[in-house]
């Protein structure tokens, strides 16, 4: 959610639940250096994928009444705070409903967080990514339900992650303790990452013995270092390519392919395999780092 100037100083010294993450990540003296004035907090104002998110963030209530057919309406700029803590704060991105119901005639009694997601993540892994951030605000704003939503470049899905009670007081006793050496102004060391339980029951299953899936298993074992190898000598190659160059290729060797890299006009730099296409053949120069800048143009 894009906030605004002042929810961000209101933010500076409280705990917001993106912070309650982070405390439950074990980061706690970075955020500390922060909530004490001695750091700045990191800028994401130039950072691609926040800036998607907060782009794309409209599009949530439209792609979640489609899929559900239950309104959704955007949390505006309220700032919700803890009943008994008031340090304990948060900024909803929108407010919705378990059930579909009348023309908002019931109020809202659940939180629907949005997320863009342009990884490979599946939606239970995202939805611990961000439990404890969704606790964080169930446990402030006294609703009991939370929806994970999550658009994709390939689609759109949701996921419910309901209040837990138990969850949420470890996580009250933990920003609590955090909270402490805030006020105290006393430095305080990382803790152990807390993590976040599941969020859908899943068999966890040994296929040993599923004779078929175990051989796979072996042949992607045997074979990943060379995968890795691959992976290091494609980022080396990209590395190495002259920042002048559009393209840079190897042409075909005895058995090999060849291949080739290509840079976008945005600077993004491609690797294909084959040899050179045709229609740049007639404009290739030889190029190596001990050339003579006369003999290489040539």
């Amino acid at each position: 959610m894009a906030i605004s100037a002042a929810q961000r100083r209101l933010r500076a010294d409280k705990i917001g639940s993106s912070d309650a993450r982070r405390i439950m990540d074990g980061r706690w003296k970075e955020l500390w250096r922060e909530k004490t004035g001695r750091a700045e907090p990191p800028c994401l104002d130039f950072v691609p994928a926040v800036q998607i998110g907060v782009a794309t963030e409209p599009l949530h209530a439209r792609f979640f009444t489609r899929a559900t057919g239950i309104g959704c309406y955007p949390a505006d700029a309220e700032t919700y705070v803890h009943p008994r803590y008031d340090f304990l704060v948060a900024h909803l991105d929108f407010l919705t409903w378990r059930d579909p119901v009348g023309p908002f005639t019931d109020a809202p009694d659940t939180v629907l967080e949005a997320k863009f997601c342009g990884g490979p993540q599946l939606d239970e892994e995202l939805a611990e990514t961000y439990f404890w951030q969704l606790q964080h605000q169930m446990m402030v704003s006294g609703l009991g339900r939370s929806v994970l939503s999550i658009l994709r470049p390939s689609g759109y899905s949701w996921i419910e992650v309901p209040f837990d009670e138990a969850q949420a007081n470890a996580l009250l006793e933990t920003e609590l303790a955090f909270w402490w050496h805030v006020e105290q102004d006393e430095e305080p060391g990382d803790p152990l990452p807390v993590e976040a339980p599941p969020v859908e029951a899943a068999r966890i299953l040994d296929m040993t013995f599923h004779n078929e899936f175990a051989d796979h298993a072996v042949t992607l074992m045997a074979n990943r270092k060379g995968v890795q190898a691959y992976k290091e000598a494609e980022a080396e190659l990209k590395a190495l390519m002259p920042p002048e160059a559009r393209i840079a290729y190897v042409p075909p060797a005895a058995g090999e392919a060849g291949l080739y890299l290509l840079r976008a006009r945005d600077g993004r730099v491609s690797l294909r395999f084959g040899g050179l296409p045709r229609r740049y053949a007639g404009r290739s120069q030889v190029w190596g780092p001990d050339l003579p800048a006369a003999e290489a143009a040539e």
